[in-house]
């Protein structure tokens, strides 16, 4: 329940973020932009009404300037200041006039009276014949000490009718807070409503992206989370129902497809279970106990099933005190390798029970095995051989398998059992040979293995080789059959240091004992 809460809340979170910080950023842009936008209205319209003012002063300044007018250019603008006010929405601070010579007519200050010179504004206008507006924030000389405050700072060019060159200037500078108040009002009002409208948006709009995850986002993935749980757990009857986003629906599909993939694991792994267990019981369930020998034999396997096999021969001829073993090596390994040990367990167990020499039992072994895997090209490798205790004397055959090792220890001398052969399944007309070896002693040892014991490797690629064998049988040539072959395996599990294995192996370790 944790884990949904969680889920649950990090989504919803980060949905309720991204949408209220989008819709403040929007806001914000918005009112920014509006309130840039009512700036330039608020200058705009009062640059217009100082031009229009201006304009139709032009008649009355044109009398001031022909002396037909006995009241000054201040006196004018102070009749009309109420209506400035009221009507205009701003205030004239300052107000001047300058002949075409650049001397001062008018001034809203009497000591500028009378003086000239030329501003670089009341030459532009002098040579253009145009108006010019003028807009910044300034303090005003007149009042000390006060704050900043928005003004326009407008030449207006009294033209002569008759000679339509510039008579005269009009210079005013027009406070415009009044203005901008009332903009700002307009504003206010503005923002309030689109503070309104965007978070009204932004709650349908969360509301809406919320039902929208939740729907096709949230509850698929929820979905899937509760049934890979369930799957984990081992159900592995869990199929969801695609629905939600296109995304998330391939994601369950894929999901459906990953638990059959599982489910036909599952049943190759039991199988593979039931092939490792069928295959255990085909090797030797114990060690058989002949007076004058003493026998242990292991195999391990690096997969559930392997091609790697051991097993002894008691032979039921009470006149003849002998024994046979036989160790093998399937190529590979896997279920192919498993059954085809298995195949070959079965022929050599029917065969011995007939007559005939082992070269001719191991003959008749390879024709059978030829003719069955003629057409996948696996081989199995064999070493059989057979101890007699009457005649003291040990026989075998090599069928395309590592040699097995001989020691003696009164002589302290290492032998391998060699012999000509191939191995089984290549050619069905091969012959092999059989080998004797004569007067078996008290303490000889005998091992026969496959090739991944001395060819297994540690995690730096080195083998564990022959060498190591042999030097285990001569330093522990006392020791019984069970230990000698426990000693080797130790070695070899030291050796390897957790590399894993990457080929079977199997060991079988006689010692003829002080019976024999």
């Amino acid at each position: 329940m944790m884990k949904k809460f969680s889920f649950y809340n990090s989504i919803f979170t980060q949905a309720v973020f991204i949408v209220i910080g989008f819709t403040l950023a929007s806001l914000v842009l918005s009112v920014y932009l509006y309130r840039q936008n009512m700036r330039m209205i608020a200058i705009k319209e009062a640059e217009n009404k100082a031009t229009i003012f201006l304009s139709s002063l032009e008649t009355s300044v044109r009398r001031i300037l022909s002396n037909k007018e006995s009241k000054s250019l201040t006196e004018l603008i102070e009749e009309r200041v109420e209506f400035l006010e009221t009507n205009l929405n701003f205030t004239i601070i300052r107000a001047m006039m300058r002949d075409s010579n650049g001397q001062i007519l008018d001034h809203t200050r009497k000591e500028k009276i009378g003086e000239k010179y030329l501003p670089e504004e009341f030459a532009e206008v002098m040579q253009s014949g145009r108006p010019r507006i003028k807009h910044q924030f300034k303090t005003l000389k007149l009042e000390p000490g006060q704050p900043k405050i928005p003004v326009i700072e407008v030449f207006y060019p009294i033209i002569n009718r008759n000679r339509g060159d510039v008579q005269a200037v009009v210079q005013i500078i027009i406070d415009v807070r009044r203005t901008f108040d009332l903009i700002h009002m307009e504003y206010k009002r503005f923002s309030t409503s689109i503070f309104i409208g965007f978070a009204s948006g932004a709650a349908f709009l969360i509301l809406g992206m919320l039902f929208f995850l939740r729907r096709r986002i949230i509850s698929p993935v929820l979905s899937v989370v509760e049934g890979s749980n369930r799957v984990s757990s081992g159900d592995l009857e869990t199929l969801l129902v695609p629905h939600g986003s296109y995304e998330i629906s391939n994601l369950m599909q894929s999901f459906n497809e990953m638990v059959e993939g599982l489910k036909q694991r599952d049943q190759m792994r039991q199988s593979l279970e039931f092939a490792m267990e069928v295959q255990q019981n085909l090797l030797p369930k114990e060690i058989p106990h002949i007076e004058g020998l003493d026998i242990a034999g292991k195999s391990i396997y690096c997969d559930e099933t392997g091609g790697d096999y051991f097993d002894f021969i008691e032979f039921s001829d009470a006149e003849t005190k002998k024994i046979g073993i036989v160790i093998g090596d399937v190529s590979g390994h896997g279920i192919s390798s498993a059954l085809l040990m298995a195949s070959a367990r079965a022929f050599l167990r029917q065969r011995t029970a007939l007559p005939g020499s082992i070269s001719e039992v191991i003959s008749d072994i390879n024709r059978q095995l030829t003719r069955d895997v003629t057409e996948s090209g696996n081989f199995m490798s064999m070493f059989y051989m057979t101890i007699d205790k009457t005649n003291r004397n040990l026989t075998w055959v090599r069928a395309g398998h590592d040699p097995a090792i001989f020691y003696d220890p009164k002589t302290d001398s290492l032998a391998e059992l060699k012999g000509i052969g191939i191995s089984l399944g290549v050619d069905e007309n091969w012959h092999f040979e059989e080998n004797v070896k004569q007067h078996l002693n008290h303490g000889q040892i005998i091992l026969l293995g496959t090739d991944g014991l001395w060819e297994a490797r540690n995690p730096r690629g080195e083998m564990f080789g022959k060498n190591t064998i042999y030097s285990i049988i001569r330093e522990n040539s006392n020791l019984d059959a069970n230990s000698i072959l426990n000693m080797i395996t130790a070695s070899l599990t030291t050796f390897q240091d957790n590399f894993k294995a990457e080929d079977d192996v199997t060991l079988v370790v006689i010692k003829i004992t002080t019976q024999f």
